[in-house]
């Protein structure tokens, strides 16, 4: 059975970016680097999820990628477990013009689609935008299993003849909506986008543990194709080098980057500083499963530097304290916040720290960042606190 993620944006007022004045943005680069993570929210109706996109390796003619995430499941359903991987040529991300932003993982999953990206325009893309205001783009999105209106309407069809009149067109056109809606329909569509604005549009995300507003360009247009037409709007980071898509919607898809993080030994430095400091520290990197105390793999480098903090400086001790959003009620969210600062606890006593240096507490939703109608301000309110006693 394959499974499928789709990275994919809403709008920015919607999603909650904060642009602000062009001259305040500063000169930002995201590198391109071995464990690069960029992390999209995504929001359904069984609730919003965050699908985290890891750089695994990079060669001198390709650039891989791993994909994980958990997808809330229907009411009770437990989350779908989702881990997939993708291969981007480094000429494809110089001049490609296709996106293909849903990744499959499965025994037929392909790894490598050439003449495509993944959720980044090409430099070429970028570049077209900066200078003449406009680029061209095929976008793919593979589905998840469902069926479009065009294939329906088709098997609706059959369905009747092949019945010799036992099934009605009323009962066939039935069983083809439900198809349908059953999600997850895939489409082709291309066609012209053109910039918004005609400079860059700061947008504030959390990069490395701080709001920072990272230059964008902002482009829309009418993708067409077979099975219909569909609105486009598109932010990308402003840099040739790594033109990330920090939020797209695609006629109902949607996906807005809420978090990029890469090693870096400057973080994990301030970090140390702050807290030599007596400053509480909001970490960001440890990540956990949907709804759940259990923490993933992808968070084992920020437990490795926390541990190798404290055991530089082994006279500290430290509160840790998780924090949530208020998607939720709040006795549940004071719960759930007091197990995942336990989960840390247990992870870095794992990683040689003694447990008499770390207290763990929770706040649930009480302490919030940011605002909780958005996307990015509930990511931002969704962290863990380290503090020294």
């Amino acid at each position: 059975m394959n499974m499928r993620i789709s990275m994919i944006a809403s709008c920015a007022l919607a999603c909650g970016f904060a642009p602000v004045a062009a001259a305040q943005a500063p000169a930002v680069t995201v590198p391109l680097v071995t464990g690069l993570a960029v992390v999209g929210s995504v929001r359904e109706p069984a609730g919003d999820y965050e699908s985290v996109r890891r750089v695994t390796g990079i060669a001198s003619d390709r650039v891989a990628f791993v994909i994980t995430a958990e997808r809330p499941g229907q009411k009770g359903e437990e989350p779908q477990q989702i881990q997939a991987s993708r291969t981007v040529l480094v000429t494809d991300l110089k001049s490609a013009h296709t996106l293909r932003p849903r990744i499959s993982s499965g025994i037929n999953a392909e790894e490598v689609y050439p003449y495509s990206t993944t959720s980044q325009l090409s430099t070429a893309g970028l570049n077209e935008l900066r200078t003449t205001g406009h680029t061209t783009m095929t976008f793919i999105d593979d589905g998840t299993g469902g069926v479009n209106a065009a294939t329906a309407g088709m098997l609706e069809k059959m369905m009747v003849a092949a019945s010799a009149g036992a099934v009605s067109t009323d009962s066939a056109s039935k069983l083809g909506k439900m198809a349908i809606d059953m999600g997850g329909a895939g489409f082709t569509v291309s066609g012209t986008m053109s910039s918004v604005e005609p400079g860059v549009v700061p947008l504030s995300i959390l990069v490395n543990n701080v709001v920072t507003a990272l230059p964008a360009r902002h482009f829309r247009g009418m993708l067409t194709g077979e099975d219909g037409n569909r609105n486009a709007d598109m932010y990308v980071l402003d840099d040739p080098a790594n033109p990330i898509l920090l939020q797209f919607r695609v006629g109902e898809d949607s996906m807005t980057v809420v978090r990029i993080d890469w090693p870096s030994a400057s973080t994990a430095k301030s970090m140390e500083a702050a807290l030599a400091a007596r400053k509480p520290v909001d970490i960001y990197g440890i990540y956990f499963a949907y709804n759940s105390a259990e923490i993933r793999p992808q968070s084992d480098s920020t437990l490795d530097a926390i541990a190798a903090m404290m055991k530089r400086d082994p006279t500290w001790q430290l509160t840790v304290t998780g924090h949530t959003d208020n998607v939720g009620g709040d006795a549940s969210n004071l719960k759930l916040s007091q197990k995942r600062s336990a989960s840390v606890k247990a992870a870095l006593v794992a990683r040689g720290i003694s447990a008499a240096r770390l207290v763990t507490g929770g706040s649930g939703s009480s302490s919030p960042k940011a605002t909780n109608a958005t996307l990015v301000g509930r990511a931002q309110n969704r962290r863990v606190e380290l503090s020294r006693q």
